[in-house]
């Protein structure tokens, strides 16, 4: 499964130790990488962002590869350049310097696309609904805005990550997909599907004001209280289509429930990540039987563990920052965030999530004076 430079956008547009969930709201911690040395004796656990590269527009010098790092020994596969039609390019840039998209996604004319009045209060309305129609048996692509609350993240114009909408203001994502990266760097894309088309869906972006990374992330050289908020510089409506996803209820460990996991991520380790957005369900496991697989105590009960024994579903390179879910009825709650893994769909080391609900009174206390829907 699966910015671009702050005055350029202005420029285009504008003139056109594990903490609990009530660790003190803190700012961003950057420039702390989590992986400092060897876990336990193995090399190849890692977080699941991607490096695929995409072509650029003129004008707009290319970024380094996202800042996420690798275990020692362990080296990050190498960028795949690919065709621009199947990229992340925003075409209005190529329409504002003259120069045909050939076919490129489309994130919007503008950048206020969806945008709500900031001034009015909090209207009634649902999260977690989702649009879903008759689906083919066993497929594994989610329909056309299936999960309407899914976001792309892009660092530099390069797709790299996921994240959930889950207020007005505010995505939520892991805090490895945006460790050591300035905000600068990020674009929100909201309503996409097929990433190589414009055609499917109306897709629109905002530019992120503020990054909001755990106070206690990296602490340990571990995966631990790997979860970021990114402030939108606009607020969204959800008088459309887009919807956010409903938040976990507190306390609850959801063992035995299926997780719903989506993504553009790879579909096979260090394989090409995938255009469309897809789904993977798998089994969500108790904290003692995720202590029991190849993984032992390195997890931490700010983690959760889902997946098969035998392995073959999982999340993978790509999926980093998105949601994983659990339905209860209509409403589907992210009750995990994409966060590390050994490999993808090893046997004996399902996929490891940030256990959402841990988090709560930090997320809320970081998004005063957004609206929730309920």
């Amino acid at each position: 499964m699966k910015g671009r430079m702050c005055i350029f956008l202005f420029v285009l547009v504008n003139s056109v130790l594990s903490r609990a969930e009530d660790d003190p709201i803190s700012e961003p911690k950057v420039g702390v990488d989590p992986i400092t040395n060897n876990l336990n004796g193995n090399s190849n656990s890692y977080a699941k962002p991607t490096t695929e590269q995409v072509e650029f527009e003129p004008g707009v010098p290319p970024g380094q590869p996202s800042s996420t790092t690798y275990p020692p020994g362990v080296s990050p596969p190498q960028p795949t350049i690919v065709d621009g039609g199947t990229g992340g390019v925003v075409d209005w840039v190529l329409n504002a310097l003259g120069i045909k998209p050939n076919d490129k996604p489309n994130y919007g004319s503008a950048n206020n696309v969806g945008i709500a009045n900031e001034n009015v209060r909090c209207p009634k309305c649902a999260c977690g609904l989702t649009y879903k129609h008759n689906r083919i048996v066993g497929g594994v692509e989610t329909q056309v805005n299936e999960y309407p609350w899914m976001v792309v993240l892009l660092n530099n114009n390069r797709f790299y990550c996921g994240g959930s909408v889950i207020n007005n203001k505010f995505v939520l994502t892991a805090g490895h997909c945006v460790n050591g990266i300035s905000k600068e760097r990020l674009l929100a894309v909201f309503l996409d599907h097929d990433r190589s088309t414009s055609q499917e869906t109306k897709t629109f972006f905002r530019r992120i004001t503020k990054i909001i990374n755990h106070g206690a992330y990296g602490i340990g050289a571990s995966y631990n209280n790997d979860i970021a908020l990114l402030e939108l510089e606009h607020p969204i409506s959800f008088d459309g289509i887009l919807k956010p996803v409903c938040l976990p209820l507190a306390g609850k460990s959801y063992s035995g429930h299926t997780g719903i996991v989506t993504g553009w991520g790879a579909t096979a380790a260090q394989g090409s990540v995938s255009n469309k957005l897809r789904e993977v369900r798998v089994p969500i496991l108790s904290h003692d039987d995720c202590q029991r697989t190849g993984y032992g105590k390195r997890v931490t009960e700010n983690m959760v563990c889902a997946g098969y024994p035998q392995g073959a579903k999982d999340s993978c390179q790509g999926d980093s920052g998105g949601p994983m879910h659990v339905a209860n009825g209509t409403h589907h709650f992210v009750v995990g965030i994409v966060s590390w893994g050994e490999s993808c769909a090893k046997p004996n080391y399902p996929g490891v999530y940030t256990r959402v609900n841990r988090f709560l009174s930090w997320i809320q206390g970081n998004t005063k004076g957004a609206c929730y829907c309920s």
